[in-house]
């Protein structure tokens, strides 16, 4: 939008340039000349109003008046290109006789035609309206005028632009679009026109607008790039990626796109470890639920087992013992109906989350399927970073995420140990906490040789905890 803005300020600044050269005396006179005029035709109507000549003069007067370069005098009657509107409309109805139109309503009619002196009047208050930041009412200039001029690029642009700096987004919307129907190539317009798709969720206009751009302006970086953001923030990452293939083909050295490439890899790795992670939830809550089951049955079977026994005793006790029993009995079945009651509770908890984790056959099958293409983006992640360092061996960024990859499987892997019970520790834990030390020694040098490239205090503290973990004497300054 910014470029559209500045060509309007343009405009407006190339209008009160050739005003200051202007011989102020003459300007005077030419106020002088018009305000005269404009009185003039007022009284001439009043005295004859069913001429059409003096209709006619009166429109001219009041166009004189708004296309004066001047916003002092432009702006006095901010009507007048409406009233002028009023003004040829009835000079063309009188000089119309059995539907033939007279010299005075042809003339009066050209004042219309495409960039005429309708056009300019309107036009002239818009950008000086525009100008005072008063965006509602250049807004009501520009949109007449391109209405007058249907086929003229530039109103449609500049009604577009003001629109939507007063909040008319349908109307910008509407003008972005009729000034692209009728030829209009500027690259701003473009990029405004594909973010209104945009937030309007219309994600095929919306790139199909950046795709005409691509095509006009095919050497433009901004428009891909922009693409390639919009791709990312649809969920569109398979686009994402062939499109940056595509550009890397036409320019394997560019490091933005090599880089970029792996980031869109990560983003696909971590989308498939949170299916997998979703998966191996709802299993856990399947296998807790059953557990919670299993105890509980347990439970109740002590309970049961305790009623049985003391039933029995009451059938040979004594006459004083017998309500000491039944007190006993009627404690027991009101614990067991309350833990029959609680038994249901779980089993349906237990259904539930069966439900939820589906055919466990058809999960197994599904995470060994996204662990294959996790492990399959993971091998071939790296070498875009490393490409872009043989490209730029300084490159910080690529430093950096080489180093974060194995940093992160590092903390992965603690987590799992972590999550160890002591047996499992025992086993296993040695083993895996070998795993980590591998994985900060694999991250090591490319923090350090990134914090070379530029000292951020963040992988300062990043650096400073991975010679924590391995054992390193060494500071970071």
């Amino acid at each position: 939008m910014k470029k559209v803005v500045l060509t309007l300020i343009t405009v407006v600044l190339a209008t009160g340039s050739i005003f200051a050269q202007v011989d102020k005396a003459l300007v005077e006179v030419q106020k002088k000349s018009i305000l005269d005029a404009v009185k003039k035709t007022d009284e001439s109507v009043k005295k004859s109003p069913t001429k059409p000549k003096l209709w006619y003069d009166r429109a001219i007067a009041y166009l004189d008046l708004a296309s004066f370069p001047d916003s002092t005098v432009s702006t006095l009657d901010l009507d007048a290109p409406f009233k002028a509107l009023d003004y040829i409309a009835e000079a063309v109805k009188l000089d119309t006789k059995e539907g033939k139109k007279g010299s005075i309503a042809k003339d009066a009619e050209k004042l219309l035609d495409g960039r005429e002196k309708v056009y300019g009047a309107l036009m002239n208050v818009g950008v000086v309206k525009y100008q005072g930041k008063d965006y509602l009412s250049s807004f009501r200039y520009m949109s007449k005028a391109s209405a007058i001029a249907p086929n003229d690029t530039m109103s449609a642009m500049y009604t577009g632009v003001v629109a939507q700096l007063c909040q008319k987004d349908a109307e910008a919307r509407k003008s972005y679009e009729h000034y692209m129907s009728i030829g209009g190539k500027d690259m701003a317009i473009i990029y405004g026109l594909a973010q209104i798709y945009k937030a309007a969720k219309e994600e095929e206009t919306a790139l199909a607008m950046l795709d005409k751009g691509i095509a006009i302006y095919s050497s433009n970086k901004d428009l891909r790039n922009e693409k390639f953001n919009m791709l990312i923030s649809f969920g569109r990452i398979d686009q994402a990626i062939l499109q940056l293939k595509g550009s890397l083909e036409k320019d394997p050295k560019d490091v933005m796109n090599l880089f970029n490439l792996g980031l869109l890899y990560e983003n696909k790795v971590n989308g498939l470890k949170e299916e997998v992670n979703k998966i191996a939830e709802t299993t856990v809550k399947v296998e807790n639920a059953k557990r919670k089951v299993v105890s509980q049955k347990d439970k109740a079977e002590v309970y049961v087992d305790e009623l049985k026994r003391v039933k029995a005793k009451l059938k040979t006790a004594q006459p004083k013992q017998k309500p000491v029993f039944q007190a006993q009995i009627n404690k027991l079945e009101a614990s067991i109906k309350a833990d029959s009651d609680e038994l249901k509770l779980l089993m349906d908890e237990q259904a539930e989350a069966e439900k939820l984790v589906g055919d466990a056959a058809a999960n197994k099958v599904k995470m060994d399927e996204f662990n294959a293409k996790i492990s399959a983006l993971r091998e071939e992640l790296p070498g875009f970073y490393k490409r872009a360092l043989e490209i730029d061996a300084n490159y910080y960024d690529a430093l950096y995420q080489l180093g974060a990859l194995s940093y992160n499987d590092a903390a992965e892997i603690k987590r799992k140990v972590n999550s160890m019970d002591m047996e499992t520790y025992k086993k296993e834990g040695k083993a895996v906490e070998e795993q980590i030390a591998v994985k900060y020694k694999e991250a090591l040098p490319y923090f350090e040789r990134a914090l070379v490239v530029k000292k951020d205090e963040d992988l300062k503290e990043i650096l400073r905890q991975v010679y924590r973990e391995l054992k390193m004497e060494k500071t970071v300054d």
